[in-house]
C-alpha cells in the first residue's frame, strides 16, 4: 500500500500554508526512501489542483489519501466526513482565477470520504491533539479538491480517503492576513500537526497489514 498526504500552497488570506510546511517536511524526512509514502503539495486554483493531485495519485499508486488543508478560523482540528458538490461563485484563487460555475461536478449534491473513522480518532487521541467532527469543508479548493478525488476515487484506485482541516501553526501567526481574515483565531504547534500527521500514517499502515 502506498499513502499520499497532500498539502495545499498560499491562497489570497494566506500567505504562508503550513500544511505546505507539514508536507515538504514529511518529504525531507523520508527522503525518497520511503515507498510506502508519497507527497504533493497543491496549488489553490480553480483548474490546477485536482490535475496535480490526480496525477501525483497516479504516479504513487497510492490507495490511499490524505488531505491537509488550512482552515484560519478553525479552533483545532477539523476532520472532515462529507465532500459537498458546491463552489463559491466569486471567490479568487491564487492565480487569479475564478470557480466555472456554483457545481463542482455533475454528480450528487454529498459524497462520503473513506477511512477507518475509530481508528483516526485513536490515532489523534495518542497524539493528544484536540480534535472535532465536521460535515462541512467550506467551498472553495479544499472541496473543490475534495469532491474530485470522492467522485473519482474508485477510478483510481482509491480505497480510503480522508481531509483534515488545521488552524494557523504557532510559527505562522504573524505571517501579514488579508483584512477578510479573522480578528481572534487559534493556531497549533507545527511539531504538534507533523506528530498527528505521523500518527495518522502509522494507523493507516497498520489498519491496512490487519485488513
Amino acid at each position: 500500500m502506498t499513502i499520499l498526504v497532500a498539502g495545499f500552497s498560499s491562497f489570497p488570506g494566506a500567505p504562508d500554508n503550513p500544511t505546505e510546511h507539514l508536507v515538504r517536511t514529511l518529504a525531507e524526512a523520508t527522503g525518497g526512501g520511503d515507498a510506502a509514502l508519497a507527497t504533493v503539495v497543491l496549488p489553490v486554483e480553480w483548474e490546477r489542483s485536482w490535475p496535480v493531485l490526480e496525477a501525483a495519485i497516479v504516479a504513487a499508486g497510492a490507495d490511499t489519501v490524505l488531505l491537509f488543508g488550512l482552515h484560519r478560523r478553525a479552533e483545532r482540528l477539523r476532520i472532515e466526513l462529507l465532500a459537498r458538490n458546491r463552489r463559491e461563485l466569486g471567490r479568487i484563487d491564487a492565480a487569479g482565477g475564478f470557480p466555472s460555475g456554483p457545481a463542482v461536478l455533475d454528480g450528487a449534491e454529498t459524497l462520503p470520504l473513506a477511512l477507518p473513522w475509530p481508528a483516526v480518532a485513536r490515532a489523534l487521541r495518542e497524539a493528544r491533539l484536540s480534535f472535532e467532527w465536521s460535515t462541512n469543508a467550506g467551498a472553495y479548493l479544499c472541496n473543490d479538491t475534495l469532491y474530485r478525488l470522492a467522485f473519482h476515487a474508485g477510478r483510481l484506485g482509491v480505497g480510503r480517503f480522508g481531509f483534515f482541516h488545521v488552524p494557523l501553526t504557532d510559527e505562522l501567526v504573524t505571517a501579514p492576513a488579508a483584512e477578510a481574515g479573522p480578528e481572534i483565531f487559534c493556531s497549533l504547534a507545527a511539531a504538534d500537526l507533523e506528530r498527528t500527521a505521523r500518527q495518522l500514517i502509522a494507523t493507516l499502515s497498520a489498519d491496512a497489514a490487519v485488513a
